[in-house]
């Protein structure tokens, strides 16, 4: 059995970011948004051995770290994904047109149920601040894998 660990380095917020989500009933929620500036690192792949229901990976074995290797706790939903950009090129005399990769993004979403205002809000609104250095951070994602025998 081998877990999956993914490094997201020099993430810089992106688009809107909750301060807070106040619904009636509903634990307080805040969206994150960051893309992804150096490209992912694969540090180990996921193997959870044969196929087996048993091995299927569930949501709760997904894990967020910030970049000290604090276990974001509070992190149950996050998703990372890779969007390639792409120019059509039609050569003569064909009618299919090809896709000629041009360059990539990475973009990191998660959402965090709120306990405290912890590092990474403060980390934010410090780089927002006129002079001050922009927020930049890293995160480790961990895919636990099941080996079911």
């Amino acid at each position: 059995m081998a877990d999956a660990r993914y490094i997201f380095r020099n993430c810089v917020p992106d688009g809107n970011i909750d301060l807070a989500n106040v619904r009636p009933g509903e634990e307080i929620k805040r969206e994150w948004t960051f893309r992804v500036n150096d490209p992912p690192e694969l540090q180990s792949l996921l193997n959870s051995g044969v196929f087996d229901p048993r091995n299927i990976l569930r949501g709760y074995d997904g894990e967020l770290y910030d970049g000290d290797g604090n276990f974001l706790a509070e992190v149950n939903e996050w998703r990372a994904q890779i969007r390639v950009d792409n120019s059509d090129y039609q050569p003569a005399g064909k009618k299919i047109k090809w896709a000629i990769p041009q360059g990539y993004s990475v973009t990191l979403t998660f959402t965090e149920t709120v306990v405290r205002d912890a590092i990474l809000l403060e980390k934010v609104i410090r780089g927002l601040k006129d002079g001050a250095p922009d927020a930049t951070l890293n995160f480790m994602g961990v895919l636990r894998g099941h080996n079911a025998t």
